[in-house]
């Protein structure tokens, strides 16, 4: 799956790598099934054409991210969603796969051949800002939209902000998909990262506590984040092209 996803970031037609065939040679999204083992192309080209289709969602053959031919003999396959112009992203859960549109939340659930996947709407009318702007933690999922925070926990709901006016009144939103969101899981924390309203690279924070249901704020320049799950604290990369640990000592120490 890997190498797959690289091969498919370069751009290469992937019929010509390991005797892959009919592999999505355009998509808005790639996401693993870690549990089942498919490779996703959440927006992608439909199966048998070069037509683009933002809402057509394809996968690979069990165990097999080369082979995505739907035959009787596999469990390769496609559908379409409904609700929305395009899919913006997806995330691992726990038992299903989510994925977001520009209007809804699906859930994908395996149940075997022949459909092998099924989607159900488990979420409308609401909002995210971007691809990467969805965290997951203590079976929630969190996201920011464009004019509130969601959660889902099973059901889709409004999470409520004591600093949402705070954030949406000076948020960038032609700066959307600099959006991103991470996980703090040692102290019960989701973070998001964005552009102020006059700036154009991430420049403040946001994070909420769902343990105590409390909100605060800051100003940080932060490039991507890493939480503690395989190293000891936090990483993060900063602009000037350094690695930072958070919750270690007192000072940032970015210039040291």
């Amino acid at each position: 799956a890997v190498r797959l996803c690289r091969i498919l970031s370069n751009g290469y037609a992937l019929k010509d790598f390991g005797g892959a065939t009919d592999v999505p040679l355009q998509q808005n999204y790639l996401i693993v099934s870690d549990i089942n083992r498919f490779v996703f192309a959440l927006g992608c080209t439909e199966f048998g054409s070069a037509t683009f289709d933002p809402m057509t969602i394809r996968w690979s053959d069990q165990e097999d991210p080369f082979n995505w031919t739907p035959e009787a003999t596999n469990q390769a396959g496609f559908l379409r969603l409904s609700r929305g112009s395009k899919i913006i992203t997806g995330l691992q859960s726990r038992q299903e796969i989510l994925v977001w549109t520009d209007a809804a939340v699906y859930s994908l659930q395996y149940v075997g051949a022949p459909i092998v996947w099924s989607a159900q709407l488990v979420g409308d009318n609401i909002s995210i800002v971007g691809q990467n702007a969805v965290a997951f933690a203590n079976g929630v999922s969190y996201w920011m939209g464009k004019d509130k925070f969601y959660i889902y926990n099973g059901n889709v709901a409004t999470l409520n902000c004591d600093l949402r006016q705070y954030v949406f009144s000076d948020i960038n939103t032609a700066q959307y998909a600099q959006v991103f969101a991470g996980t703090n899981e040692g102290f019960n924390e989701i973070w998001w990262f964005y552009c102020s309203a006059n700036s154009t690279v991430v420049d403040k924070y946001v994070v909420y506590n769902y343990a105590e249901d409390l909100w605060h704020y800051g100003n940080m320049g932060r490039t991507a984040w890493l939480d503690a799950t395989m190293v000891r604290f936090p990483l993060a990369a900063t602009y000037d092209n350094t690695i930072v640990q958070h919750e270690y000592g007192l000072n940032d120490n970015t210039t040291g």
